[in-house]
């Protein structure tokens, strides 16, 4: 195998942690550790609002998923990657279950869509420079997060 193939290879599985890390750490509740997997400079897009800068994207979710829901869980499906030198785009599928109370497990707010991500290789490995997540559905009972663009 070449060294070109080599390194597409391990560049294609450095990014595919560092999505996959992302649902983990919101479930987890370790938003410092998400905010990390941004560049300082990264841009985020969910629904209406636009955070700017890896404390604004690590604050909202340290905002918002504490004060509604006791538990999510985070799902990614489809990952789709193309590296072009030290940038690369992503394209990955995702359902989130947010469950407003653990003891009610039935009663739930869910969200599917899809992250669009540009990632860019940085002194520290590769992080999110810009994500953009669109939602597609939303099932159980209705999200009390504001998710929709009008996308």
């Amino acid at each position: 195998m070449d060294t070109a193939t080599v390194q597409q290879l391990l560049d294609e599985s450095e990014l595919r942690k560092l999505i996959l890390a992302l649902p983990r750490a919101l479930d987890e509740r370790d938003f410092d550790g998400y905010g990390a997997l941004f560049t300082e400079d990264a841009v985020m897009e969910i629904g209406k609002e636009v955070r700017r800068g890896r404390q604004a994207i690590a604050d909202g979710p340290r905002r918002d998923l504490p004060s509604r829901y006791e538990a999510t869980f985070h799902h990614m499906g489809q990952i789709y990657i193309e590296v072009d030198g030290d940038e690369a785009t992503i394209l990955t599928y995702q359902v989130a279950y947010h469950l407003p109370k653990v003891s009610e497990p039935m009663s739930h707010e869910d969200a599917g869509g899809k992250y669009h991500v540009i990632a860019r290789r940085t002194e520290n490995g590769w992080r999110i420079a810009r994500l953009r997540l669109d939602i597609v559905l939303t099932q159980g009972a209705s999200l009390s997060l504001d998710v929709f663009s009008g996308r």
